[in-house]
């Protein structure tokens, strides 16, 4: 029997939890974020306008802005303590509170929107994509990355081993019920499909052996 999905809270809600999941190093997997994002870009020279939806503690960004310091850089999230971490680490920045499903932004108002880790806290992420689509400019790129709920619970467990053994029991039980309350390949492709407005381009590709990742434009 398939692993079923088991939601997690949709928000690090207390400092500790937003402290220990910013312990955790994904330095590898943020570099290979901003490198797979630069590739599927038509230009990195001009100074685009980018979102990243459930921003977090805003490292994706700050690697972004390393690298493309033109760039005018944007983060919204729903918890203040990731969103105080965030702005911590990179206090010249912008982060905004606010809800993936009703974005304070107005319509074609980014040429690109990215997420990373957030469809799988939210129960329902269709209002999510349909706004982060809303958002988006038209021939703008929308590029979603996300954990690929394994089949089984032993898959689960090994990757846990392989990808936190060394972690505390806490960082070790969130990438638990992270890959717990993850989309598979199928459920992400059937979502983008079955939107009230899909978009007209979009591909979406297993990329590791615990993530997929959507290339969409508008």
């Amino acid at each position: 029997m398939p692993l079923p999905r088991i939601l997690e809270p949709a928000v690090m809600e207390t400092p500790e939890t937003a402290a220990a999941y910013d312990a955790m190093d994904f330095t590898a997997v943020n570099t290979a974020f901003c490198e797979d994002l630069a590739a599927v870009l038509p230009t990195v020279e001009q100074p685009l306008r980018v979102l990243d939806v459930g921003t977090g503690n805003g490292r994706i960004l700050q690697m972004l802005h390393q690298r493309y310091p033109h760039w005018h850089l944007t983060g919204i999230d729903l918890s203040p303590a990731m969103l105080a971490i965030a702005r911590h680490h990179s206090p010249q920045l912008n982060f905004i509170e606010g809800d993936a499903k009703a974005l304070p932004f107005a319509a074609a108002s980014f040429d690109v929107v990215i997420s990373n880790s957030l469809v799988h806290h939210l129960a329902d992420p269709q209002a999510a994509l349909g706004e982060m689509l809303r958002v988006l400019r038209p021939q703008g790129t929308l590029f979603i990355r996300d954990l690929c709920r394994p089949q089984t619970l032993a898959e689960l467990q090994a990757l846990v081993e392989q990808y936190a053994g060394q972690d505390t029991p806490t960082q070790q039980q969130l990438f638990a019920d992270s890959l717990h309350a993850a989309l598979t390949l199928r459920e992400m492709s059937d979502l983008l499909r079955t939107l009230p407005q899909p978009p007209p381009q979009w591909q979406a590709t297993l990329t590791s052996d615990r993530h997929w990742t959507v290339v969409a434009q508008r």
